[in-house]
């Protein structure tokens, strides 16, 4: 009774311990409310969350997710808060409590000066790009009645729009406001409809609910509220920035093609990756810091994956040839059909969501799930090389007088992962790009640091084609080390594929 005592005392306190930070779910790419400035997340938004944690006495912490993912996150326990300039609505109010509005605003018409918007008839029948989740989605699907283009912020949106993939974009005015600023292309419109945005919390925390209305009411009445948005809205209007006029001129007098082109490569350049960021540090910090965290993912979830698949292999061989372990077996064959027949990133958002919903480490739950994911297929791989080795030397190695598992390892293994390297090499190539979809649960790997490049440039050609070359050298380099393997093994004698003598 004793040791269940501890155990329980232990238990609250931790659970004491994880109530001290207040976190809050956001999307951070929706300026003046939640922006990006260089690490850290900043606007209105984050400063009336950061209020309700000083009022109830707690650290606070922001984390930043797709728009679409911010109410689960509060759902499902993950995040105690979202605020992500959410409109009220009655489908959402069926999942989360609601706090008092603290401001209040409406969507609009983004077009092109070309193909200037008259009226709502006009957007019926084309092709309407919007930010996936927001009551933009909601207007077009529900208002026009048809389906939208959906991309994950307003700026996506207005690229694909300029580049032609869709006719208008509907959007909050403040987003759409940032996106035409200095854009001499695009205008808006007024507004469609009218909308407030307020805090979203769980159901039944009354508690929590309570000192956000408060906070809420507090910094209308001191003044706090329209200071902070005087000041991130002044912020945020420099996050639109264009390009600086003045290219090399030519001969006479007028730059020439070439030197335009130049001019505007060098100045892309500038902007996406060397300009300076809120905290001082250069924008190219966040896809070297993003580099970092695809690798640490993939490096440890391939080492996952091999243990798996490792074990599982084994298992299943022995009992494909032997009869041994039939309950292993059959769970391996449980294991393997729901892996392979889901989406891995279904898997990913199950995990966070559900399984390790009380993990706080994201790169841990992105290992285990990519690991888990990745062990899978390399168990197949792993058994097919067990299946090619010759039965008998299996028995010359019981003949010897080893145990059936010192076989496997000493013996069997090693000449399977040899006849299947090339094939091991090509899940491993897969597993490090399947790990850019780690965004969905608000990690910032080396995509999502090319994504909040793009969304606080404007710029998506630069920032995209970067990333693309980035995995591409990384998977170059992984097969150059791979090539080098098979050399060694096949110049050794080693590699029994290859080995005539």
């Amino acid at each position: 009774m004793k040791r269940f005592a501890f155990a329980v005392s232990l238990a609250a306190a931790l659970c004491a311990a994880a109530g001290e930070t207040l976190t809050m779910a956001t999307e951070a790419t929706f300026p003046p409310y939640e922006f990006l400035r260089g690490q850290e997340i900043a606007g209105i938004d984050v400063e009336i969350c950061r209020a309700v944690a000083e009022r109830l006495g707690r650290e606070f912490r922001a984390e930043n997710m797709d728009f679409d993912s911010v109410i689960p996150a509060v759902t499902s326990g993950k995040a105690d808060l979202a605020a992500a300039g959410i409109t009220v609505t009655e489908d959402r109010k069926k999942n989360v409590d609601f706090s008092v509005p603290y401001v209040t605003t409406g969507i609009v018409v983004i077009y092109r000066n070309e193909e200037p918007y008259t009226g709502v008839d006009q957007l019926k029948g084309r092709k309407i790009g919007v930010q996936s989740g927001t009551t933009s989605d909601a207007y077009v699907l529900d208002t026009l009645k048809q389906e939208p283009e959906r991309f994950k912020s307003t700026p996506e949106a207005c690229a694909a729009m300029l580049a032609g993939r869709c006719a208008f974009v509907i959007a909050d005015i403040d987003p759409a406001k940032n996106c035409v600023k200095g854009e001499e292309k695009l205008a808006i419109s007024d507004f469609l409809s009218s909308e407030s945005y307020a805090v979203a919390v769980a159901k039944g925390n009354e508690e929590l609910l309570k000192a956000v209305n408060e906070t809420i009411v507090a910094a209308k009445a001191d003044g706090r509220l329209e200071k902070w948005v005087a000041e991130y809205t002044a912020e945020a209007d420099k996050l639109k920035e264009t390009f600086e006029s003045g290219a090399s001129a030519a001969s006479d007098g007028e730059p020439s093609w070439f030197a335009k082109a130049w001019q505007s490569i060098s100045d892309d350049f500038y902007l996406c990756f060397l300009k300076k960021t809120g905290d001082g540090s250069p924008r190219a910090m966040y896809l070297l810091s993003g580099l970092g965290i695809t690798l640490e993912v993939a490096l440890f979830a391939i080492l996952l994956g091999l243990f798996i698949g490792f074990l599982v292999a084994v298992i299943r061989s022995s009992h494909d040839k032997y009869g041994y372990f039939p309950v292993l077996n059959a769970v391996s064959k449980i294991y393997l059909t729901i892996i392979r027949g889901t989406p891995m990133v279904v898997q990913l958002l199950i995990t966070y969501y559900i399984i390790l919903r009380s993990v706080d480490s994201k790169v841990l739950i992105a290992i285990l799930a990519f690991g888990i994911n990745s062990g899978a297929y390399q168990a197949e791989i792993l058994r097919a090389g067990i299946v090619s080795i010759d039965p008998g030397q299996m028995e010359a190695g019981r003949a010897l007088g080893l145990s059936y598992w010192r076989t496997m390892l000493k013996i069997i293994l090693p000449q399977a992962v040899r006849n299947v390297l090339p094939a091991l090499g090509n899940e491993f190539i897969v597993l490090m790009k399947d790990t850019s979809i780690v965004g969905y649960i608000a990690l910032i790997d080396l995509a999502k640091g090319g994504d909040i490049i793009r969304s606080q440039t404007y710029s998506v050609y630069l920032p995209y084609l970067t990333v693309a070359a980035i995995y591409l050298v990384l998977v170059m380099t992984f097969t150059w080390l791979l090539g080098k393997l098979e050399r060694h093994l096949r110049n050794t004698g080693a590699d029994p594929v290859h080995n005539d003598s």
